[in-house]
């Protein structure tokens, strides 16, 4: 009857299977010398437990094989227990197949002289001189190794690591402000320059001079608009189509206009005050003449030193127009709307319009504001219209539509400046903050006068104490009382 083996006898045969499957697939091929055994040697110089296991170590067990198995003759003492190895080989056991020593028998027995091999307590690496290890080439689809992260050790923080310097943050620039502020100095470098090239196109004359007895500066600005029936620089056909007739016909330069444009120094709205052409006064070293006859004895020049004399006011700044500079201007801003009461039929100024608001060209804003044939009171009434339009016009030119429009503006410069005459003293900036004062609804008015009169001069209006009383309150800086200049004529 068979015996069952305990667990332990079961557990001694596997491991007794094991070493011996082992010790059968590490055969060295015949004609190959066997390596000797590799020994780790002690930093003593003895070989490891040859003085007995080291404190805190297991004692080796003398019942199992430690190490490589070597098949050459007569070492099976070396990796054998004492006379159980040598027994082993004695019984014929087949080559390479280690005998153990039986259970129970001493350590070492077996009279042995050969040096028994101590295993150290750390794993070998096996080597048998012939297959030996190679390093391998990494793959190229080998995945990538994780770095090493080492970590702190317990108990001690790690020390912070300095900020990195970051270089500062530019601030972001919006690409509209830019071209904004692009457009803006363009437009301001584009004024400038036209407003250089203007005051270049403009005609001076002596017309602010001093001379002996000139009035004292008077609060506020006054400036002298005078239109005058010059045809300086227009053909026999634009002469025709003006109407304007020929300057040997005219009999030499006259002003058919004249105004003042006042600025009070206190802040009042301006006003645009029309001198009549029939008004009396004394012209210096010629005597008493109508006021329109001074300019044509002595220039401008004697009809700024007129005016001062008899009104006692300082005049700043002068500007002139001709026939040809008025209607050019008038073409340049593209007409100027007018709203007529009554049609207005005058063949001697070249006009025939309706009733109604319509848009005037230059030659017939040029002949409205000429005419005084078909009207009750003639030159009162013109002078009128004179002031309405001209209101209407420096509206129009002042607009930005007008100066934001280089054709416009440069028809303005060549047609319009090249014609204006002003003071040696004036600037085109001059007349720009005049024309920009009287841009919207002004204060108009015509210089009062003390009824009419006839003499050598023909028929004409007298300067009396009404004219002096509204002519007072321009020397103080004040603006007239509206008694004053509605009264109606005598």
């Amino acid at each position: 009857m068979r015996r069952h083996l305990s667990p332990e006898e079961a557990a001694e045969q596997r491991r007794r299977a094991r070493a011996r499957r082992e010790a059968a697939s590490r055969q060295v091929p015949e004609g190959r010398p066997a390596p000797a055994p590799r020994q780790t040697p002690d930093p003593s110089g003895q070989p490891r437990h040859a003085a007995g296991p080291a404190a805190g170590q297991n004692p080796p067990n003398p019942n199992r094989t430690y190490g490589r198995f070597d098949p050459g003759p007569g070492r099976g003492a070396a990796y054998g227990a004492g006379a159980a190895g040598a027994a082993g080989a004695a019984a014929g056991s087949p080559a390479g197949v280690p005998r153990e020593t039986p259970r129970g028998a001493p350590a070492g027995s077996g009279g042995s002289a050969g040096p028994r091999y101590q295993p150290t307590q750390q794993p070998e690496r096996f080597d048998d001189g012939y297959h030996s290890e190679r390093p391998r080439r990494a793959s190229r689809h080998a995945p990538p190794q994780n770095p090493v992260v080492q970590r702190p050790q317990r108990g001690r923080r790690p020390a912070p690591r300095p900020a990195a310097r970051t270089a500062p943050r530019r601030k972001r620039r919006f690409g509209f402000f830019r071209i904004l502020a692009l457009l803006l100095v363009v437009i301001l470098t584009a004024g400038v320059l036209t407003t250089l090239w203007a005051d270049s196109k403009l005609q001076h004359v002596d017309a602010l001079s001093d001379y002996p007895g000139k009035p004292g500066g008077t609060p506020g600005t006054v400036t002298l608009v005078v239109g005058t029936d010059s045809r300086a620089g227009l053909t026999e056909e634009e002469q025709a189509q003006l109407a304007t007739g020929s300057e040997q016909d005219a009999g030499g330069d006259r002003t058919d206009t004249m105004m003042l444009v006042y600025k009070p120094a206190d802040g009042g709205k301006p006003m645009i005050i029309s001198i009549p052409r029939d008004l009396l006064v004394d012209i210096p070293e010629y005597g008493e003449y109508k006021i329109n006859a001074a300019y044509s004895l002595g220039g401008p020049k004697m009809l700024v030193q007129t005016l001062e004399t008899e009104t006692g006011i300082r005049i700043d700044h002068y500007a002139e127009i001709g026939f040809g500079g008025f209607a050019g201007i008038v073409d340049a801003v593209g007409g100027i709307e007018m709203c007529l009461d009554e049609p207005i039929d005058d063949p001697d100024a070249g006009i025939n319009l309706g009733a109604g608001c319509q848009t005037l060209a230059g030659p017939q804003a040029l002949g409205f504001v000429r005419t005084r044939h078909g009207f009750a009171q003639q030159d009162l009434d013109r002078v009128q219209n004179q002031r309405k339009f001209l209101s209407a016009l420096m509206s129009e030119v002042t607009k930005p539509s007008t100066l934001l429009n280089p054709f416009r503006v440069s028809r303005l410069v060549s047609d319009g400046a090249a014609t204006i005459r002003v003071d040696e003293k004036d600037h085109i900036w001059d007349l720009g903050m005049m024309m920009w004062s009287i841009r919207s609804e002004p204060v108009t008015a015509t210089v009062p006068f003390d009824g009419m009169a006839d003499g050598a001069v023909g028929s004409y209006l007298v300067w009396g104490d009404t004219t002096n009383a509204f002519f007072d309150n321009l020397r103080r800086g004040a603006t007239p009382p509206a008694d004053l200049y509605e009264m109606p004529p005598a």
